[in-house]
């Protein structure tokens, strides 16, 4: 609980956390605006996934930037050094300064979407199961590169470089990864098709928008062909929950074990 409230205290007083906080809430308003003239029955749906759409671009850059900053901060300050030499070892301190993080950054922007469900409600045939589906979706986006952050704070030894690496990082999964897998498509065949999927569903910006778009009724799952049932080999909600363990736990080991080329401070 120290951890959440010294961490609170340091993200309320920076401009980091109100800064992106003010692109989300500026995003979901011009989003609101265009889909208001969509058809009723369909037009919260289309908000959503539009919305959601959008998130995918900003919010994991937003994520790695806040939570790799703090990290930063500990090593500019020198309290890092004091805790993990006097108090406790870095892995307590970084599994203690991860939950602070995930819990202030998520506090924030769930906190935002619930209040702008209220806006939602008068806008749109408002559908609870939907919207939920949608904050989950948030949830586990933030989750992830609230992680990655953290990880590129630990091994990155100043400002400078922690920029670069945030920006190449938040480049690789939202572009260059897609272009990847584009070059390999045409070689997927039945017979590797699975070995595919699992690099494919692997990545966040793939297995999240599926998570939604299914429990949206976009995709249906229902009656797939035999390429595609092998391809979707696990129910998306299995898919989301895989991805974010992989993710979290190999970006916390990692901040372990590669600690010491940020250290240098």
């Amino acid at each position: 609980m120290n951890y959440i409230w010294k961490e609170w205290k340091e993200e309320s007083r920076s401009k980091g956390i109100w800064l992106a906080l003010s692109m989300v809430i500026l995003l979901s308003f011009f989003i609101l605006l265009e889909a208001r003239t969509l058809p009723s029955e369909h037009g919260f749906t289309v908000f959503l996934l539009s919305l959601f759409e959008m998130n995918v671009l900003i919010l994991p850059l937003l994520s790695i930037f806040i939570a790799s900053f703090s990290i930063i901060q500990e090593k500019e300050l020198k309290t890092l050094m004091i805790l993990t030499t006097k108090q406790e070892s870095f892995q307590s301190f970084l599994f203690k300064k991860s939950l602070a993080v995930q819990a202030v950054i998520l506090g924030v922007f769930v906190a935002w979407y619930l209040l702008f469900a209220v806006v939602m409600k008068f806008s749109f045939y408002f559908n609870m199961n939907y919207f939920m589906a949608f904050l989950l979706s948030v949830i586990f986006l933030v989750i992830i590169f609230n992680q990655i952050g953290l990880f590129l704070g630990s091994i990155c030894n100043t400002r400078m470089q922690l920029i670069g690496a945030n920006i190449f990082t938040w480049f690789v999964f939202v572009f260059l990864a897609d272009l990847l897998f584009l070059y390999l498509l045409p070689n997927v065949s039945y017979d590797n098709v699975q070995v595919f999927s699992i690099f494919f569903f692997l990545d966040p910006i793939h297995t999240i928008p599926f998570y939604l778009e299914t429990s949206l009724g976009v995709i249906s799952v229902d009656h797939m062909s035999r390429l595609m049932e092998k391809m979707v080999w696990a129910s998306p909600l299995l898919f989301l929950i895989i991805d974010t363990i992989v993710w979290v736990a190999l970006s916390f080991v990692l901040s372990i074990l590669l600690k010491g080329k940020g250290e240098r401070i």
